[in-house]
């Protein structure tokens, strides 16, 4: 019965590839619910834990979780070197990845029915490259105005939202390598990659508070990247800031004219002072389009170089 079981399960070798950040708490609950499905449906798996410099005894709970235990999958803890964000540890995991296909999971947190990662997978199997997961839970203020903001301005016709985890092909990985060596925000180059993306949604609670506190200074540089590399907000916004003091400037020298004529009582050197400041301003903000303009010609061409640090990467034997 075993070897049918066995010869049922599917053949493709899948990594699973996780963040942790201070996750000491939630560590055990996701490595039974997510490597548990991952084991009964695949035939080899790979767990690839990325620990970005934790605080907390993440490591040690990791490290007892599988003291004893039987596993049918290799398990590799990749220590970064210093902490680096989400962004670049993912990056690092990915890139020691060797499966067909990688799920990549952003946080420990377990609010998914279980399940989900064959449905995930089956979409894959439908023709799908990327396929994304998220909750139908309430968002926050800030995230509905970012997605809202992102989403109208970006050229791509897939809508980025908010995700638990999500799974990407083997074609998606190298296509994204092909793009740039640095990928500064995973979620938006996978959406403008060009492959076919799908997305799930399930029924869920919001994040936890590891989530939702620790990592907000990360997730706002993130938006303002995002803003920068993927769509044309930032040159929209200087652009109609050149605009408006264009105009300032334009009513400003209409009125250094009139008063030139009509009023004799103005204070000494106030229009001429005004009328400056405001074409100065208005050829700095201009040539600040420009520049923008220019920046986002480059980023598109070529991203940043690697820039993420490892400490070491060790093997967990099985046993």
């Amino acid at each position: 019965m075993g070897n049918k079981e066995k010869v049922l399960k599917e053949q493709k070798f899948v990594s699973v590839v996780a963040y942790v950040r201070n996750g000491a708490g939630e560590i055990e609950k996701f490595l039974d619910a997510v490597m548990g499905e991952c084991e009964s449906l695949f035939q080899k798996c790979e767990l690839i834990l990325v620990d970005d410099c934790s605080t907390d005894e993440s490591l040690d709970v990791i490290h007892r979780y599988y003291e004893g235990r039987e596993f049918g999958y290799m398990v590799s803890i990749i220590r970064m070197g210093m902490y680096q964000g989400m962004e670049s540890a993912m990056n690092a995991g990915r890139d020691l990845a060797i499966g067909d296909y990688v799920y990549e999971f952003d946080d420990l947190y377990v609010d998914y029915p279980a399940g989900i990662l064959e449905q995930t997978y089956r979409r894959c199997l439908e023709g799908n490259d990327i396929v994304s997961v998220g909750c139908d839970a309430k968002m926050r203020l800030t995230s509905r105005l970012f997605y809202y903001i992102y989403n109208k301005a970006s050229k791509t016709k897939h809508k980025l939202g908010q995700e638990t985890f999500r799974i990407l092909s083997r074609r998606a990985i190298n296509r994204v390598k092909s793009i740039g060596s640095y990928i500064p925000y995973r979620k938006a180059v996978y959406l403008n990659c060009g492959l076919r993306c799908d997305h799930i949604v399930y029924a869920g609670t919001a994040p936890g508070e590891m989530t939702m506190h620790s990592r907000k200074d990360e997730r706002s540089l993130l938006a303002l990247d995002s803003f920068i590399y993927f769509t044309r907000v930032m040159e929209k916004i200087s652009f109609g800031i050149a605009i408006a003091f264009l105009l300032t400037g334009v009513a400003v020298l209409i009125y250094v004219a009139a008063s030139y004529f009509l009023d004799t009582h103005l204070v000494s050197g106030w229009v001429s002072l005004m009328g400056f400041l405001s074409l100065g301003f208005m050829g700095l903000f201009g040539l600040l389009t420009i520049v923008l303009k220019y920046l986002s010609v480059i980023i598109n061409l070529i991203f940043r170089n690697q820039r993420y640090l490892i400490e070491d990467v060790e093997k967990i034997a099985r046993n």
